[in-house]
């Protein structure tokens, strides 16, 4: 479940739809706006999420609406991968349009 994306409250929280659900009926429901992103059964976790799809196909996701800075960190934050890196990649695919 993904909230506030590109905004200074940004939060990414990880597990199976019980666990966010338990979350959330523990801390109350989130404020803002929010995203749930639904993987195949048994992609849930973080050895197997990324594995099908890549991660210049996520950028390039992201860039369709974030910014340069905004795509690269969500991206870092989904898969693990240094930000310094997705950004200058995000720069690239940029000047290729």
């Amino acid at each position: 479940m993904c909230r506030e994306l590109t905004k200074k409250f940004e939060e990414v929280v990880r597990g199976t739809l019980e666990e966010i659900a338990d979350r959330y009926e523990t801390s109350g429901p989130p404020k803002g706006e929010i995203v749930v992103v639904i993987a195949p059964p048994g992609k849930h976790d973080s050895e197997t999420a990324g594995s099908d799809i890549s991660t210049e196909a996520l950028l390039v996701a992201a860039l369709k609406h974030m910014t340069v800075k905004s795509a690269a960190a969500f991206v870092a934050e989904v898969t693990g991968e240094k930000r310094k890196g997705l950004y200058a990649r995000a720069l690239e695919l940029t000047a290729e349009k």
